[in-house]
């Protein structure tokens, strides 16, 4: 009876260590979502409206959790509130080895809508690597035909295909992914929500640099067909965006993301009547992740160690200790010195300052005053990598909202520009050149203008903060080419 005891004791000891051991090793994330750039949910006819509305909000987000399951495996537990792909969870189990790594689990789809309040398919994805050289992956999420718990077969459907190559401190990638939703009208036709992407990225890292940023460029294509009418309202778009992660301490991180449509235009039934000019279309994620092994509890070791102290309290007199500290604590202040000069990486700035837009000057003195006391206000994500020397290369992209003098009423408007460029930088102490060129995109916030699009080409001179730039745009279509001059103060975050 002893021995059955003890060894019930034992197997509960060893399944409650495991289990404390998974607990542990857990890594749990959080995040949301927002934008307007997605077709309502409820949206079954298609629409009436003169021109796509700025004002189909949508509020949605993910949460994961992923535990080891030994060396070499990991499951993942996640659910994800997606504009086109809505309600979804999925159970997978991932192996990754050598140059492979395959993600597969079952996927379900619940109160999406009346027709298919339950759906259930697979999840299943393969990427094949060659560390430090190329990548290619591919995922496929879609469902199995269950008729006793979904009206229609397949209600969610995913397909990604990505590759790419590295360079020194960054992945350059091409990315194609399509995404379907079915559901059934009151009448039991068809009404398909989908959305097919195709995008160049870029994803700068560094070792031991704890941010990350993925800077993105592409065309999405938006579109809702309704099989009751024989119409689709479709919309193309040329995105813009910037995902980055930063590193706050060993168990947490955080994560963002930002895109914005530089160009939108209506197709198919939606053609003339896409949105205003002056409609800001965007979409925003925002979250955490901890990781709770690399959490450090240490309270048990810290009353050994009070025990140790209260016992030898005539050892801790000892003049060689207090001595030798300073001593020790002089190679972290060389440290920072070390990687203070190492501000390449991801480097996130916010800056004000005044702008002149270029729009002819009258004689007036007001007219003058008005045109060169523009506001330009924002922040700018750039990447700078050594070359030689103080040469740096890379790119940036900023978000700034500016006020532009108005060409024939000398008056303001408000203008969002984004700014999407390569950059190479000389440092001579605190003394900076940069010249940059890349994509111009602004829309007008409130004016009956169109979105504009060029490339543009400048240069800025920096002292510490403070920063004078120039640059000429040159325009792509109905787009005025432009010289633009500034002043300002950048702060880094």
């Amino acid at each position: 009876m002893r021995i059955r005891t003890r060894f019930k004791r034992a197997a509960t000891a060893i399944a409650l260590a495991a289990a404390a051991q998974a607990a542990i090793a857990l890594d749990i994330g959080l995040a949301g979502s927002t934008g307007n750039l997605q077709y309502p949910w409820d949206q079954t006819t298609p629409s009436t409206k003169d021109a796509f509305p700025a004002s189909n909000y949508f509020w949605g987000g993910e949460a994961w959790l992923s535990a080891p399951l030994g060396e070499d495996a990991s499951v993942r537990l996640s659910y994800e509130r997606d504009p086109v792909l809505r309600n979804s969870a999925i159970a997978a189990v991932q192996f990754e080895r050598g140059i492979a790594k395959i993600s597969v689990g079952p996927l379900f789809g619940f109160l999406n809508s009346d027709s298919s309040a339950f759906s259930a398919g697979i999840s299943a994805s393969v990427r094949l690597q060659w560390p430090g050289v190329a990548y290619v992956s591919m995922r496929s999420d879609g469902g199995t035909a269950i008729s006793i718990l979904q009206a229609d077969a397949d209600p969610q459907a995913r397909t990604e295909l990505a590759a790419g190559f590295y360079v020194p401190n960054a992945i350059v990638s091409g990315l194609v992914s399509a995404k379907r939703f079915n559901e059934l009208d009151s009448d039991d036709k068809l009404v398909t929500d989908s959305l097919t992407r195709y995008a160049m990225t870029i994803d700068v890292f560094k070792k031991n640099v704890p941010y990350t940023a993925l800077f993105s460029i592409g065309y999405e294509l938006r579109s809702k067909r309704y099989e009751a009418s024989d119409t689709t309202d479709s919309l193309g778009a040329v995105m813009l965006g910037l995902d980055a992660s930063a590193q706050i301490d060993p168990a947490l991180k955080l994560l963002g993301s930002f895109s914005t449509g530089a160009y939108v235009f209506g197709l198919d039934d939606l053609k003339d009547r896409g949105p205003d000019t002056s409609t800001f279309l965007f979409s925003a994620n925002l979250g955490l992740s901890i990781d709770l092994a690399a959490i450090k509890f240490p309270p048990k070791a810290e009353r050994r160690m009070a025990k140790d102290e209260s016992v030898e309290k005539p050892q801790a007199v000892a003049p060689a200790a207090p001595v030798e500290q300073p001593i020790v604590k002089e190679e972290p202040k060389d440290e920072p010195q070390a990687e203070a000069g190492v501000k390449h990486g991801l480097s996130i700035s916010t800056a004000a300052g005044l702008y002149y837009d270029s729009y002819p000057l009258s004689g007036s003195i007001l007219d003058v005053l008005n045109a060169i006391t523009n506001l330009r206000a924002g922040l700018w994500a750039d990447c700078l990598l050594p070359i030689k020397g103080g040469l740096e290369a890379g790119g940036e992209l900023g978000v700034f909202y500016m006020t532009v003098t108005e060409d024939t009423t000398n008056t303001s408007i408000s203008v969002l520009d984004i700014p999407l460029r390569a950059k190479l930088s000389y440092k001579i102490g605190k003394l900076g050149l940069e010249a940059f060129a890349g994509l111009f995109t602004s829309s007008i916030i409130a004016s009956t203008y169109s979105v504009g699009l060029g490339i543009d080409a400048g240069g800025r001179i920096k002292l510490g903060g403070l920063y004078a730039e120039g640059d000429y745009v040159f325009g792509l279509g109905d787009q005025e080419s432009l010289p633009r001059f500034g002043l300002g103060d950048a702060i880094k975050l």
